[in-house]
């Protein structure tokens, strides 16, 4: 599914399941989403992997829940308001080869898939991740090792769209000639796929996350999309007032 939000959509919202979220009923978000007055909202939480290798996320057993309780909302609330379904995930050349994806990707009830690059497979042992490194090594290669995880996803093509690309530089004080080549790298595997990236609020709010010098070497390469990288009823409200400033 190609992502094309609606003007004032809701896109990129999660939800109790991934433990770093305001526990509420999936309900909760829907019924303040209408509200709002948005005629979409667009469900992203972080996806599971079979054995839950990761923290931070939904469980594996939590995957066909998640998605029968959407699916009930979405059948709900038609008339108010577009229920999406989808999930926010690391691409991991281990699990593509495994046919992860692709098993994500033929469910019916999953419209898209959000590449969400929050950690890396090692190159040299692919059994072990990037989280596992010490602080040293994550200053030094954290955002090459995410930047190629990205673009490997993007080739994939199993995405819909790429989530705040510039947060992998999250460890980097200064802006340098390695971090302007890896965003070109992104950029451009992005535009040969024509595949839309996040400016995210979140990230944009946190400050630290939030690069300007990436969007503006991204300038209008890409289509854009603003996700707002919802993890509470509160921030659903908040970040939507901030991305409409934005947008203006």
């Amino acid at each position: 599914m190609r992502i094309g939000i609606r003007e004032n959509g809701l896109f990129h919202v999660h939800t109790y399941r991934c433990g770093h979220a305001q526990d509420v009923p999936d309900e909760a978000y829907v019924r303040q989403a209408i509200a709002m007055e948005a005629p979409e909202i667009w469900f992203s939480d972080h996806a599971p992997f079979p054995e839950d290798p990761f923290l931070q996320r939904m469980k594996y057993a939590e995957l066909d829940e998640y998605l029968t309780t959407l699916q009930e909302l979405k059948a709900k609330y038609r008339r108010q308001i577009d229920v999406h379904i989808g999930l926010e995930i690391e691409y991991f050349p281990t699990y593509d080869a495994q046919g992860y994806y692709q098993e994500l990707k033929k469910n019916p009830a999953i419209e898209f898939l959000l590449l969400g690059q929050h950690m890396a497979q090692d190159p040299a042992r692919p059994g072990e991740y990037s989280f596992s490194w010490p602080e040293e090594q994550l200053d030094l290669q954290e955002f090459r090792a995410l930047g190629e995880a990205i673009c490997q996803g993007i080739e994939s093509g199993h995405f819909a769209a790429v989530a705040h690309p510039d947060r992998i530089f999250r460890r980097q004080k200064e802006w340098t000639p390695d971090m302007a080549a890896m965003s070109e790298k992104i950029l451009r595997a992005a535009e040969r796929a024509g595949l839309p990236i996040e400016i995210n609020i979140s990230s944009y709010l946190s400050g630290k996350l939030f690069r300007p010098e990436f969007w503006k070497l991204a300038g209008d390469r890409c289509p854009i999309l603003y996700g707002l990288d919802a993890h509470s009823l509160l921030e659903l409200e908040e970040h939507d007032r901030v991305r409409r400033q934005l947008i203006l």
